[in-house]
């Protein structure tokens, strides 16, 4: 018999992390008050993100959600 051999790095991953589609959340959340508001609801991850540059503020810490309720971007 011959020797075993280890293989790395077979795992397949059949979906991306993120997709261009989908809804993406908008969330703000004031570092002083501990307010957290919801700024929208996109289509698309770029409209998201351009949203989020737009009300960034000091004091101001704005986060990106998708689908799944994980922070995708922290503006």
């Amino acid at each position: 018999m011959g020797k075993r051999k280890r293989l790395k790095g077979r795992l397949i991953r059949k979906k991306g992390l993120t997709s261009s589609e989908g809804e993406f959340r908008v969330l703000s959340v004031n570092s002083e008050t501990d307010e957290v508001t919801m700024l929208g609801v996109y289509a698309s991850y770029e409209e998201a993100y351009q949203e989020a540059q737009a009300h960034k503020q000091d004091g101001l810490d704005i986060y990106l959600h998708g689908d799944s309720n994980r922070v995708l971007a922290k503006v």
